[in-house]
């Protein structure tokens, strides 16, 4: 019997898996060939290292040490796009663009113009009949109704440009007070 044939079979061969036939043939080889004993030997090493379960410990004060090292690198940059200046390049090269079309694009541009115009009456039209359906829902205190809900809406605007506010003064404060109290 050749080694490949039985080198193939060495795995079945510990499990038990292998037919009658086929173990007694690998038996026999490993017997008299010193390679596959050594490596059969291997595998059965092998296999009880597998099955033993291994516990790892970490040290006693392995979560400190890590924070501490942690605490002791250097901040990362966070890399901030500027707002205003992403919104002001906005809105110059819009109105450039725009300024370009009108001038170049005449005739083009006096049809777009009147479709939008077209449009901005019908939504204009559309609004009033909205503004009517709702008065008549609502009766006449539908003015009254809407600056309410507007009041409502702007109030809650200024809720959430307070928090954001507020976060990111008690985020620059948090960060101030963490970098002065640091050993490192």
């Amino acid at each position: 019997m050749r080694c490949s044939f039985s080198e193939a079979r060495l795995d079945a061969f510990l499990e038990g898996e292998l037919a009658p036939r086929d173990r007694a043939l690998v038996a026999a080889h490993v017997e008299t060939c010193e390679a596959c004993a050594s490596l059969l030997t291997e595998l059965r090493v092998i296999d009880a290292l597998l099955i033993t379960p291994r516990t790892l410990e970490p040290a006693p004060n392995f979560t400190f040490k890590v924070m501490a090292e942690v605490r002791c690198l250097p901040q990362p940059h966070v890399h901030r796009v500027p707002t205003l200046a992403v919104l002001g390049t906005y809105v110059v090269f819009a109105w450039a663009t725009i300024g370009a079309f009108l001038i170049f694009a005449r005739a083009t541009a006096r049809a777009t113009l009147a479709t939008i115009e077209a449009w901005l009456v019908h939504a204009g039209a559309t609004a009033g009949s909205i503004a009517s359906a709702v008065e008549h829902v609502f009766g006449r205190q539908s003015v009254g109704l809407t600056a309410a809900m507007a009041g409502l809406l702007a109030a809650d605007v200024a809720a959430a440009v307070a928090v954001v506010l507020l976060y990111a003064f008690l985020r620059a404060r948090r960060t101030v007070g963490a970098a002065e109290g640091e050993p490192c």
